[in-house]
């Protein structure tokens, strides 16, 4: 059984846009994924509401991803694959921190995750696969977001890449299967088709990681 951990934030928990209510088990991308693989694979949803890599929201506490990550981890295991998005809740106009600061972040969260992973029980450690998020185009009565945020999530896949590259992480860029046509009506949430982009495209790294393994 290969058991996979899927970390992120309102478009892995499965935030409908503008209902405030969760997509169905059948909608979002993770367990959609599952039903992909079919037998012999465990998914793992691990979305929240508001998540950032490394950040405190004082107005939103416990979203800080870098204070969650070794108790995740270490309840989880043991592990075979873990799936990180995020670093859009990051781009919030209060944190007033740059995309390559939002990397930094996430590098922390990568290197945490390893370090905690409970390797003297299960001495394998997960394969990482870094993805960047998808675009968001806050509207204008949007408080949390604005357009220098949107800019700093065109900017992630840059900095990301660099980094997966840095720490020996897979990487994916969901803005090359991601478009504006697949955010709702606020401008931040997936669509039930971009969930479903979105499950396809993890579905055939998975697969092609482990298909010789």
């Amino acid at each position: 059984m290969k058991n996979i951990l899927c970390f992120g934030d309102s478009n892995t928990w499965g935030y409908v846009p503008l209902l405030r209510r969760r997509y169905s088990e059948k909608e979002r991308w993770p367990m959609k994924m599952a039903e992909a693989l079919g037998d012999g694979y465990r998914v793992i949803e691990e979305g929240l509401n508001g998540r950032t890599t490394a950040f405190t929201d004082y107005l939103e506490p416990y979203r800080n991803a870098l204070e969650y990550i070794a108790p995740c981890v270490i309840s989880h295991a043991p592990l075979d694959f873990v799936i990180v998005m995020l670093g859009t809740n990051d781009t919030k106009i209060r944190y007033h921190v740059p995309a390559q600061e939002i990397t930094d972040g996430m590098e922390n969260l990568i290197k945490k995750l390893r370090f905690y992973y409970p390797a003297d029980k299960y001495p394998l450690l997960p394969q990482i696969l870094l993805a960047a998020p998808g675009p968001i185009i806050p509207l204008k009565t949007e408080t949390s977001f604005d357009g220098t945020s949107a800019e700093k999530v065109r900017l992630l896949p840059k900095t990301y890449e660099a980094l997966a590259k840095k720490l020996d992480c897979l990487f994916f860029n969901t803005q090359t299967v991601l478009t504006e046509k697949d955010l709702g009506g606020d401008g931040l949430h997936l669509t039930k088709e971009g969930h479903g982009k979105l499950a396809a495209a993890f579905t055939d790294i998975v697969s092609e990681y482990f298909r010789d393994r």
